[in-house]
């Protein structure tokens, strides 16, 4: 007997799925956190942190119903990102949340997971560089799990 899986569709052209894919991903794997919450939470820090060209970038790349989701994570600025540090970072997250910092890197896998099925490799082989190590690792880790063509 075979089983069949069904997954999330991706052009593998940056143009991401759906917002209600992108949430069902995060709902399964962290149902204990309202989705649209923890990806709030983790997609806002990093627009706060990451450089202006690539947080536009991803703004691009995901489907206009995660981009209105967004809007206000979506910050236009001129002024340099904030210094990207994990402790800062996770405690963002965590307070956004109003959770025990260790549960944060679970939170981080399963929306970086999601990031990772709505934007090309390219770009995230760009927004890992700029993350620091420990972060960086947990974005790898997740991109491996996203459904990616190869």
């Amino acid at each position: 007997m075979t089983h069949t899986q069904e997954t999330e569709s991706w052009s593998g052209e940056g143009v991401g799925t759906s917002a209600e894919s992108f949430l069902a991903r995060i709902n399964r794997e962290v149902p204990e956190y309202p989705p649209a919450d923890a990806a709030e939470a983790v997609i806002c820090a990093l627009c706060e942190r990451l450089p202006g060209g690539l947080v536009q970038e991803l703004r691009e790349q995901f489907p206009e119903d995660l981009r209105q989701q967004f809007q206000h994570c979506w910050k236009e600025r001129s002024a340099n990102a904030r210094r990207f540090e994990k402790d800062d970072f996770y405690l963002d997250v965590a307070e956004h949340l109003q959770i025990d910092a260790e549960r944060v890197r679970l939170v981080l896998h399963v929306v970086f997971a999601s990031i990772h099925s709505q934007i090309t490799e390219r770009l995230a082989e760009r927004m890992g560089r700029e993350m620091p190590p420990n972060v960086a690792g947990t974005w790898d880790a997740a991109r491996r799990a996203a459904d990616l063509p190869r």
